[in-house]
């Protein structure tokens, strides 16, 4: 890949005499590569750059001040150009269908009273309310910082996303998994994404994007394209036997039946056609990493092991992923230790006159 021209992609010197390239398609987001030319994440960037959401047309001029002159000022802004293609799709999508029903209205009219209201409206979709609350923090600091709004005019701390059910994406259980190994075989490319998910455990959005680079040597290294976290896990049997089946694509290793990188969208729904196929239609690609987590879990490994393989930076994430049920016979042996130690400790303590311990 790195050998031919890649379409869209051009380069030009910065102001230091610098080499670097920029990716330009018309109606899709323009995107400065952060890694250098001919490395496989150079190829993961361009993947995503392919696969980005197409930016909208505007079909008139923003009122100055609305919530969609504010959109096209974050769009311009390094809070946004910064961002990872695949990121930046995700947030236009959130922020055009915000611009589509409120682009006019002014961005001082979204105070706290009112973000509240948008906040209890979505309570069917806490995902997406404390996505778009997230974002609407950053259209206020532009606003801020362009004197749109006044400068303490900081209505978002006074607000709350909805609290999230039971603990988001479903977390597949082991009889889970057997239905799904039972229906897809290896050699098919629902069970290729699944043994990638699985073994992997790595986001649907790395996954997908995933290239032939990328697991070389047998092992997967790669930066999250969520968090630039780096892993490096060995490729485990299962998913060795697996990826020597396929069918793999020719670019990046999963590829739709046009020898494209799959969408977003077209990956979680390729995976959600199989899962009610496989008769477990609660289930989702995302829940796969879940319980990866758990595996390592249930297996023993320290959270230290456990984050090695999935990436989480922090072990309050990866704990919600792999599940904190309460465990009494790991509660019993911990307790046991407790105790012991609590004797060993009295045991060694010099005795003393009981008046002497009494004052």
């Amino acid at each position: 890949m790195t050998n031919k021209r890649l379409l869209y992609v051009t380069a030009f010197d910065d102001r230091h005499g610098k080499r670097r390239w920029r990716f330009r398609r018309k109606g899709y987001p323009a995107y400065s590569f952060k890694s250098p030319h001919g490395t496989k994440a150079f190829e993961r960037e361009y993947a995503a750059c392919l696969n980005a959401d197409q930016a909208p047309v505007s079909s008139r001029p923003s009122i100055p001040g609305s919530v969609s002159d504010v959109i096209a000022r974050y769009y311009s802004d390094n809070a946004f150009l910064d961002l990872r293609p695949s990121t930046q799709g995700v947030y236009r999508g959130v922020l055009e269908r915000f611009r589509e029903a409120f682009g006019d209205v002014s961005i001082k009219a979204f105070d706290a009273d009112r973000i509240a209201r948008l906040m209890t409206a979505m309570r069917h979709k806490p995902h997406a309310a404390a996505r778009l609350r997230k974002l609407l923090a950053q259209l206020l600091r532009l606003a801020r910082r362009s004197k749109l709004v006044p400068v303490g005019f900081d209505p978002i701390k006074d607000t709350k996303a909805p609290k999230t059910e039971g603990g988001g994406y479903h977390r597949w259980t082991e009889e889970e998994l057997a239905a799904f190994e039972n229906e897809f075989p290896v050699g098919t490319k629902p069970r290729l994404a699944f043994d990638l998910l699985l073994y992997g455990a790595q986001r649907s959005g790395d996954v997908r994007l995933m290239t032939p680079a990328i697991i070389a040597g047998g092992r997967i290294r790669l930066d999250q394209s969520k968090t630039t976290n780096s892993v490096d896990i060995p490729v485990v049997a299962p998913l060795q036997v697996s990826l020597d089946a396929g069918p793999l694509g020719r670019v990046t290793l999963m590829e739709t039946k046009d020898g494209d990188p799959y969408t977003e969208k077209g990956f979680y729904g390729m995976m959600k056609k199989a899962c009610i196929k496989a008769g477990i239609p609660h289930c989702s690609p995302h829940g796969l990493r879940k319980a990866a987590a758990r595996r390592c879990k249930d297996a023993g490994c320290t959270n230290e092991e456990g984050m090695a393989i999935t990436g989480h930076k922090s072990e309050k994430e990866y704990l919600r992923y792999a599940g904190s049920n309460a465990r009494p016979e790991v509660a019993d042996a911990a307790m046991d230790k407790v105790m012991a130690n609590r004797s060993a400790r009295l045991a060694s303590a010099p005795s003393q006159p009981i008046e002497k311990r009494a004052q």
